[in-house]
């Protein structure tokens, strides 16, 4: 097993994660509904990492408006981590219960790349596919206090 590991470290090592500058590599996803898109172009990703996080999220974007335009701002589901008879039993009836577009990325290798921060949802304003700012929030509080300034827009 050390064998194994010490043979895929290299490769763990390889996927680095995006920072402030970086450019977000363009994806095909789908919504909760199935409806295809291409993402990268928006203003604001809030990216949930699991059960918790997304619940944050949701409640957020169900709030405001801006997130039933997915060319602005969008929320991201790490879905790469739930088993398939969990999702489309539970998870997918769950995220249809919400009118605003929730991307779910099953893509593991390019969920690592995106910021991470254990018990909180990611943040990233973005312009011209580039990443200004990557903020973290782990109370409707700070998601709120972190998106006063891009309300207002």
């Amino acid at each position: 097993m050390n064998y194994l590991f010490l043979l895929l470290f290299p490769l763990l090592l390889s996927a680095q994660t995006l920072h402030v500058n970086n450019k977000i590599p363009p994806i095909s996803i789908e919504d909760q509904f199935e409806k295809s898109y291409i993402l990268g172009n928006e203003e604001l990703w809030i990216i949930a990492w699991d059960k918790e996080t997304t619940a944050l999220a949701n409640s957020y974007a169900s709030k405001h408006a801006i997130f039933m335009n997915p060319k602005k701002a969008i929320v991201l589901v790490d879905t790469s981590q739930i088993p398939s008879g969990i999702y489309a039993l539970f998870v997918r009836s769950k995220m249809q219960s919400y009118s605003h577009p929730i991307m779910q990325s099953f893509d593991e290798a390019y969920n690592k790349q995106l910021p991470y921060k254990a018990l909180h949802v990611t943040i990233l304003h973005l312009k011209d596919r580039k990443i200004t700012s990557i903020n973290y929030a782990n109370t409707l509080e700070e998601l709120e206090n972190s998106l006063k300034e891009f309300r207002v827009k």
